[in-house]
């Protein structure tokens, strides 16, 4: 029997599958895009190129690339005043969670409608949250307005992807799937897809690492991560940690998604017994932190916090960050039990819980 649920995607047209970049012109047009500029990051810049050559002389098309690390105050104003001066009423952003990050920010506050060709598997251009700058002066909100009009995910894009970087955003892919299993407002097409997510993004990370050029992989890991990122629930616990570690750290994002979810997912494992077996049946594991731990262990990324950069003398900060949040997760976690997670993944070891 299934029970009642809520079920309410916002998720915006979706072009997938190899060759689909050259569809650009013609989602500008169906969107009415009629002036536009490619926004990218220095890694990004020859995409970028390629994609403004690529558009008919009268979009008036042009490169903006971002001066900073990071979604900055000083960049979200360079952009919304070449939106501006340029009389653009739409833009292409190109890349993974910087541009990504700035895309939604820029959209959200100007109501322009962009499109979204995306390089990574972070997921980012599937939620609604927004934010840029830092300390005081930082901004953020969700909305609608900050979604791509459409997102076009062609697993060609990806190749350049080095193979640590690649298996690092599949695991921060994997950890919105993962969290859908067990989320508030989980129905049983969220739980269907996010499995499928997991199942896909467990065996095709290993073989992208192994073989970095072999499109079939990268396919296949790039639907996991949509699917991981299309149909997700809000953060539990091990986005919790990983977002405030990072912040706290200047740690890389999807890094320190890959290292906490495995301890993330053992410490739940006791109160959401249902997202475990699904899970384990994904990965074809008997435990479902342990196999994520293996996991990332096989896919030779950094396996703890320390690897990254962190400090210990940091966890007893990161806790004190977190004591200040609400978190929504299936097993309430006490002071002890945050610092008992993170200690465990600085050092790295199996979890246990």
């Amino acid at each position: 029997m299934i029970d009642n649920f809520v079920f309410q995607s916002p998720a915006p047209r979706v072009l997938f599958g190899r060759g689909t970049v050259g569809a650009v012109a013609e989602e500008l047009r169906l969107h009415g895009i009629s002036r536009a500029f490619v926004l990218c990051t220095g890694s990004g810049t020859t995409l970028a190129q390629r994609i403004a050559a690529s558009v008919p002389a009268g979009a008036g098309i042009d490169v903006l690339r971002l001066a900073d690390p990071g979604i900055t105050t000083n960049d979200f104003n360079r952009v919304s005043a070449h939106a501006e001066k340029t009389g653009a009423n739409g833009f292409i952003t190109v890349g993974g969670g910087t541009p990504i990050g700035m895309a939604k920010a820029v959209a959200a506050s100007t109501g322009l409608r962009y499109l979204a060709v995306i390089t990574t598997y972070s997921g980012s251009e599937m939620a609604s949250n927004w934010s840029y700058g830092e300390g005081k002066g930082a901004r953020s909100g969700s909305s609608l307005a900050a979604l791509p009009s459409t997102t076009i995910y062609d697993p060609d894009l990806t190749l350049g992807l080095p193979a640590t970087i690649s298996a690092q955003s599949g695991m921060n892919a994997m950890a919105h799937a993962l969290e859908s299993l067990y989320g508030v407002d989980r129905s049983p097409a969220v739980e269907e897809l996010a499995e499928t997510a997991v199942r896909y993004l467990g065996a095709s990370l290993p073989r992208v690492v192994a073989k970095p050029e072999d499109i079939d992989a990268r396919t296949d890991a790039l639907y996991g991560a949509w699917l991981a990122a299309a149909f997700r629930s809000p953060a539990g616990i091990e986005h919790a940690i990983a977002q405030t570690v990072r912040r706290r750290c200047g740690l890389s994002h999807a890094g320190t998604h890959a290292v906490v979810v495995p301890y993330a997912i053992a410490f739940n494992r006791v109160a959401a017994r249902s997202a475990m077996e699904r899970i384990e049946r994904a990965l074809n594991v008997k435990d479902a932190g342990l196999g994520l731990y293996d996991l990332n262990v096989r896919l030779r990324i950094p396996a703890s916090l320390k690897d990254l950069g962190m400090k210990e003398s940091d966890i007893e900060t990161a806790v004190d960050l977190l004591g200040a949040k609400s978190i929504v997760n299936p097993r309430p976690a006490s002071r002890a039990d945050l610092v008992e997670i993170i200690t465990q993944a600085y050092h790295g070891a199996p979890p246990r819980f």
